[in-house]
C-alpha cells in the first residue's frame, strides 16, 4: 500500500503540466546570455576604433609627406630647368626670407600646385583642407569641395642660406571621441645645386 502511494505520487508530478523554470532561473538565463554577448561586442567596437584612429593616422601622415614631396619637387624642378635666384622663392608666401620662419600650406588648387600662406601667428594651424570627391584629392582650404577634418600647417626655415632649410608639416583632426590628434613630420632638405664662386 506505501508503495503504491509513493508511486503514485512520482507519476503525479513529473507528468504535471505545471512544472517549468521559475522567475529566478529564467532571470539568471537570460543575465548569462547578455555577459556572453556584451564581451564580444565591446572587443569587436574598441577593434573598430582602433583601425579608424590608424586610418586617420595613416591619411594625416601622407597628407604631411606629400608637403615634403612638393617642396622638394619645387626645389628639384628649379634646378633642373636651370632658373637662378634663391632655390626656394618658387614657393611664393611659402619662402622664408632672411632666416625667419613662414607659415603656409602647399597644396592643389583648381589651377595646379599653389602655395597658401595661413592668416595668424605661428602658433595657429591653417583652416581644414577640401577633399575634392570628383579628383579623390585635398584641395587648399579656400578651394570649392567638401571641407575635411584635416588642417595642414607648413612651418619653413632657411637654416643656412641658399644651402639648408626645415620643413615642419603638422596635420590634425579630431577623432572618434572629438579629441585632438596631430602627426608631426620634420624634415631638412638641402640645395643640391653646386654654388660656384668665380
Amino acid at each position: 500500500m506505501m508503495h503504491t502511494f509513493f508511486k503514485k505520487n512520482i507519476q503525479t508530478q513529473s507528468t504535471s503540466p505545471d512544472t517549468g523554470f521559475t522567475m529566478v532561473e529564467t532571470l539568471v538565463a537570460i543575465f548569462i546570455l547578455l555577459i556572453s554577448i556584451t564581451g564580444p561586442l565591446s572587443f569587436a567596437q574598441s577593434g573598430l576604433r582602433a583601425s579608424f584612429t590608424a586610418r586617420d593616422q595613416i591619411v594625416a601622415f601622407y597628407l604631411a609627406q606629400d608637403a615634403i614631396e612638393m617642396i622638394k619637387n619645387t626645389r628639384d624642378s628649379k634646378a633642373l630647368a636651370g632658373e637662378s635666384g634663391d632655390w626656394l622663392d618658387t614657393l611664393g608666401s611659402c619662402a622664408p626670407v632672411n632666416g625667419s620662419v613662414t607659415k603656409c600650406n602647399i597644396g592643389y588648387s583648381t589651377r595646379g600646385r599653389a602655395a597658401l600662406a595661413c592668416d595668424g601667428t605661428l602658433n595657429t594651424l591653417c583652416p581644414k583642407m577640401v577633399y575634392d570627391q570628383s579628383t579623390r584629392e585635398f584641395r587648399l582650404h579656400n578651394r570649392p569641395g567638401v571641407e575635411s577634418k584635416y588642417s595642414r600647417t607648413i612651418y619653413l626655415s632657411e637654416l643656412v642660406p641658399n644651402r639648408e632649410a626645415q620643413i615642419i608639416v603638422v596635420v590634425e583632426w579630431e577623432g572618434p571621441a572629438l579629441e585632438k590628434r596631430r602627426v608631426i613630420v620634420q624634415e631638412n632638405i638641402y640645395n643640391w645645386v653646386p654654388v660656384f664662386n668665380p
